[in-house]
């Protein structure tokens, strides 16, 4: 599978002229026409000839590295009409550079359009996929099953907002015979922007959980923003739903003219579903059904919700006319992704599971589910569910209130819901302040054989935990 190199598209489809750019962008252009070959927001991984994309964030502005795009030999410049005006362009760009400049009102839509100039010169199937929970891994999912037949262009990890999605389909080039474009949103319109980039010819809908309930305000208001992935959809497109999720009669509806294929974990109805599901320490493997065939699935990594990802990246890769062996085939290549229920194995027998790369009500579960299956002391470190508003504290105690039931032994709590939960899970748990105060603490207290799982939102930094037990126990 293909990765971004840093904030860079590796080459287009064929070179662009800049001015193809201007007219889309209603902007200013000033110098020589010129065509570019690929696209960097990054002066220090800019390569010559590229076309630099100013991008103005949060932390950063990209105005500021003009100057080292130019001596780096960037073949043009986008900027925002405000900065030029401010002085950008004495400040930054030389009145005696030859390099070309393109004004516009906001670059990083500017680098959208790039994005989907590229993207219309694409003639494979484009699979775009969005979710609560649960994008990266069928994503992965699905590449490991397209190269099964070609060359899969893919996300870079979550490379999934407004930037990182433009930046995967600047990586689409004459080589590839598929995309797969994972798409995030944190606010209603995120996916309906995305989507209008990336025109995927095939949808994936995974499902609709509280994740960054805190922006979308109401889990109704989560429903219709994923289903906004449905709106770029030709007619001829195909929309691949899980009809598992609640919300599924919702976005059904909302399908009119195209192709509707439907997964599910149990439901015989939908065109693709499992049986026989098994679920051990660090595998999977279920049966794949599919118009009275089926196939033996075994899947390199453990939960039942990696069988329900499968299930969706094997419904688009049906779709796109594949064998259920070679669909068969892909999944038991698929290779584990760190901070994904990564499996690391220490010295004296520890285990360490690492799922910290981030967290919601759902993957949390799934993830006290995984460690359950495990023999011996079982241990399980979890930091905060970020992003949840008004409902944080309940859905925390709802989670205390699930892994009381679980079979593991000790749980080490860190975050400001960290009591509560202590209070349900009882003499079962303990709270902690810092994150090097249970690294000390657990690498105390272990005496081997032990599992431990680390996991909680991103923010929270909980792959500190991981670095830690990693280096005392190698």
């Amino acid at each position: 599978m293909d990765t971004l190199k840093s904030a860079k598209g590796r080459a287009l489809i064929n070179p662009i002229p800049i001015d193809h750019l201007a007219n889309r962008t209603n902007g200013q252009l000033r110098g020589e026409s010129i065509s570019y070959g690929a696209v960097s927001i990054d002066s220090r991984t800019l390569e010559r000839g590229d076309l630099f994309v100013a991008i103005k964030g949060d932390n950063f502005d990209g105005h500021e590295y003009i100057e080292q795009a130019v001596k780096a030999g960037c073949c043009a410049v986008v900027v925002n009409e405000s900065h030029r005006a401010n002085g950008v362009n004495s400040a930054h760009l030389s009145e005696q550079s030859d390099v070309t400049s393109l004004s516009v009102q906001d670059t990083q839509l500017a680098l959208g359009e790039a994005a989907l100039i590229n993207r219309e010169l694409f003639a494979g199937p484009v699979i775009g996929l969005t979710g609560s929970s649960g994008k990266t891994s069928t994503k992965n999912m699905l590449a490991a099953i397209l190269d099964q037949k070609g060359r899969a262009c893919a996300t870079e990890g979550n490379f999934n907002n407004e930037i990182g999605v433009p930046l995967t389909l600047l990586n689409l080039d004459s080589s590839h015979h598929y995309a797969v474009i994972e798409m995030g949103a944190r606010s209603e319109g995120d996916i309906k922007y995305l989507t209008g980039i990336v025109k995927p010819d095939l949808a994936i809908l995974l499902n609709a959980g509280l994740s960054h309930v805190d922006v979308f305000g109401s889990y109704e208001n989560i429903v219709k923003a994923k289903g906004e992935i449905f709106e770029s959809l030709s007619d001829d497109g195909i929309a691949v739903v899980n009809v598992d999720d609640p919300a599924s009669d919702k976005w059904l509806s909302s399908i009119s003219a195209q192709t509707i294929f439907s997964f599910s974990l149990s439901q015989n109805c939908a065109d693709i579903f499992a049986s026989e599901i098994k679920c051990d320490i660090e595998s999977s493997s279920f049966n794949l059904n599919y118009k009275g065939k089926t196939q033996k699935i075994n899947l390199p990594v453990p939960g039942e919700h990696n069988v329900h990802n499968s299930l969706a990246a094997a419904s688009a890769a049906v779709c796109l006319g594949f064998e259920l062996a070679v669909i068969s085939e892909g999944l038991a290549s698929l290779e584990s992704s760190k901070g994904r229920l990564n499996t690391i194995n220490l010295r004296n027998g520890i285990t360490l599971v690492d799922d910290s790369y981030n967290a919601n009500p759902a993957s949390m579960r799934a993830s006290l589910d995984v460690l359950n299956l495990r023999s011996g002391a079982k241990i399980a470190v979890l930091g905060e569910m970020g992003e949840l508003g008004q409902r944080s504290k309940s859905l925390h105690v709802e989670l205390a209130e699930y892994a009381v039931k679980t079979q593991i032994n000790q749980f080490y709590l860190i975050g400001p819901f960290a009591d509560a939960m202590q209070k349900i899970i009882g003499s079962r748990a303990s709270c902690h302040s810092e994150k090097q105060e249970i690294s000390t603490l657990i690498s105390s207290e272990l005496i081997g054989d032990e599992t431990i799982l680390v996991k909680g939102s991103r923010s929270t930094g909980m792959d500190d935990v991981v670095e830690y037990l990693t280096s005392r126990f190698k």
